[in-house]
Formats: C-alpha cells, structure tokens, sequence
C-alpha cells in the first residue's frame, strides 16, 4: 500500500459528479411513475424536459437531519434539494441513489427531467422514494404521486426553497411500481454494501476500441488521459481517499493534480491512501493511461472517508460511463478546474470479474476499511 499526504494548494472545480451514501430500508414499493399531464391516447410523450417539485415540511417537534432518496427517470433526471444539485443520471433501469442533509425545517426536492428523444412520442416517467430520518430517529416517507407538482417547461430558480408553484398543475400518475414499461428495477445497493470495492467497479476506455479484432477488443496504441470529478454534498467533505486501481498497460494517477502513484502490470491493482492537508468538499482524480498493444482498460475504486456526515462514514466512487476521456494528453489536465466538458464519455468495457482481465488480486495494504475485493483483501 501506497500512503501520501497531499500537500496544500489552491481548488477550483467546474464539473460535477454524485455521491452514493447509504440508504436504509428504503424502496419503491409506494411510489408511482408521474410526469406531466400531455400524454397521448397511448400513454406516450413528446421529447422534453419537464420541472417537478415537492415542497415538505415537518410535523410539529420534529427537526429534519437527512434523508435517504433512490430515484429513476425515463430518460435523464438532475436531482436537487434546497436548490443544491446533488445528483443526476441518465439509465432508467439504474437506479440512483442519495443520502443528503437537510435543513432543520422546511425543505424542498426537486426535479429537471428529460424524455430523450423517439421513434414519434415515447413512454417518460419519474420515480422516487425519499425517507427523511429526523434526529429523534424518527422517519416520515415522501413518494412520487399526484401530489408533486410538475410544468411542461423549466423555469429559471425553480429549484429553489419558496419558489412558488401553487400554480403548476399536479403531476399525472401513470401507475404504480412494477407498470409496463419499466417492471421491476433491481435496486442500489444494501447499507452493508455501500462502500464499494474493485468487484464493484468496471474496466473502461475509450470509444475507440475495436470489438472484431480477431477476438481482441483492440485499442489504438498510445496515451489517454481520463478524469473524475467528485462534488459531495453541501456541508461533507472528505479527509482522505483510498484507491484502487489497475490499469492495462501502464498509468499515472492524480489526485487534487497530484502524482500519487505509477503503475505497468495490470495483472495485480495497486492500492493507494491518500490524506488531504484539509478536508475537501470536491475532489479530482484523473490517470494517464498508456496503451502499449491490443486490449487497453482502466479499473478503478475510490473510497473517500467523510467527515459530518450523517449518511454515513464513507462515499464510494466507481469507475463507469460518467468518467470523462480524451485521446491526448493536454497539458495541466490533472489539475482541479480543468475544462473537460468537450471530451468523451468513458466506455464500459466489462465488468470486475468478467472479460478478457478476469478476476484480479490487490496488493495486500496495512489496515484501512475492508471487503470483499476491496482493502482487506481480494475476495
């Protein structure tokens, strides 16, 4: 294992991302797909983007302090609560999931949802299920149903605490949970499993790789530089990260714009712990990848320790299609504030486990949080 402590300097990010913390008991077994109210005679939507809203307060004596939310959209959703985006996604059939803060009163949860564009009007839909935990550890639900709000547009600051949308019609209810199309969706995560290890994560690269070449998915020899950013919700930071990483064939890994580690044999992920001078509220990782013949991947785990927090102790980030790629390696891409909103999306090659790597070790660390195919070990 590999232990550094970053040494100070100045941030500045742009880009967003999630964090996946702990959700407890929580499903959709109450809620209801909604969207507005422009549905044809088949059930079906034009290409849009809608606004949703659902203003709650608390019952007499109790004092909010965080809640626990999974949410799905047809086709793209970006999350906020009290005006702050905490999330987004872009798969119906993956399912998000968020533990936040709240405020000690009132609090509001909102919605930018996209029905991506068809063959002619396409089935769309919201659904959510939030808990809010109170302090006394008490909990009260909050569904997607007839009562949110929505508008056949996005108006500016509707996201915000007292925007007022007593005018806005109340959502349309095109079912319960489980209503064709959608069914059944497998859900995050259990409590147990949050903290995410390498087993959880998968190889990516970029879009050039080719699948037909004579049973190899052959990659352009050469370097590629790839990015994450991490945004933690208002009030958390992190004071340390733990990583793990493997690369095919060889890498540099960056953190805050940091050398942290190199790395040339992809068959063994190596395991770095990383201590921030200060706690961190936002978080680069970026790798310079090289490929040197045939089959190119990155596999990556990055456990971030959290300070006042709520949801829990960790946050866990995995390496997947919100990566971001560029088949160069452009000066200073490794630090915070780099623009990287003009390059690719990372490719999912395969998952831990499966395709042409297989199942591999991690170098054995010195007592750091543990797992299945995580720190402690490889499963």
């Amino acid at each position: 294992m590999h232990s550094l402590m970053l040494q100070p300097s100045g941030f500045l990010f742009t880009a967003l991302a999630l964090c996946v913390a702990p959700i407890h008991a929580l499903d959709f077994s109450n809620s209801y797909w909604i969207w507005t109210n422009e549905a044809n005679s088949a059930g079906n939507y034009p290409a849009s983007t809608r606004a949703f809203r659902n203003d709650f307060c608390p019952p007499s004596g109790k004092t909010p302090a965080f809640a626990n939310i999974i949410i799905s959209t047809d086709n793209a959703y970006t999350l906020y609560i009290n005006g702050n985006q905490v999330g987004s996604g872009d798969n119906w059939s993956q399912v998000g999931a968020y533990c936040v803060q709240l405020s000690s009163g009132c609090n509001t949860f909102a919605l930018s949802a996209t029905n991506y564009d068809g063959p002619g009007l396409n089935p769309a839909g919201v659904l959510a299920a939030i808990q809010v935990i109170y302090t006394d550890g008490s909990t009260s639900s909050i569904v997607t149903d007839g009562s949110w709000r929505s508008f056949p547009s996005v108006p500016a600051a509707f996201q915000q605490i007292g925007y007022d949308d007593s005018a806005w019609p109340h959502a349309r209810v095109e079912g319960s949970y489980g209503v064709s199309p959608w069914n059944i969706l497998a859900m995050p995560p259990s409590p147990s499993s949050t903290l995410l290890h390498l087993t959880d994560a998968n190889w990516i690269w970029t879009s050039e790789v080719d699948n037909d070449s004579g049973g190899y998915e052959s990659a352009p020899v050469g370097y590629r530089a790839f990015r994450k950013d991490i945004v933690l919700p208002p009030g958390i930071t992190a004071s340390s990260a733990f990583i793990t990483i493997s690369v095919d064939n060889e890498y540099d890994l960056y953190v805050q714009g940091n050398l942290v580690g190199s790395g040339s044999a992809w068959q063994e992920a190596n395991i770095y712990n990383v201590q921030f001078p200060s706690p961190l509220s936002q978080i680069t990782i970026a790798v310079k990848a090289t490929n040197t013949n045939l089959e190119a991947g990155i596999i990556c785990t990055v456990q971030l320790t959290l300070t006042n927090n709520g949801c829990g102790p960790y946050a866990s980030v995995i390496t997947d299609d919100t990566w971001r790629w560029i088949n160069s390696v452009p000066s200073g891409f490794q630090a915070p504030g780099f623009d990287d909103s003009n390059w690719g999306w990372a490719v999912v090659q395969s998952s831990y486990g499966d395709g042409i790597w297989g199942d591999i070790p991690v170098e054995s660390p010195g007592g750091t949080p543990g797992g299945p195919g995580g720190p402690g070990g490889h499963a």
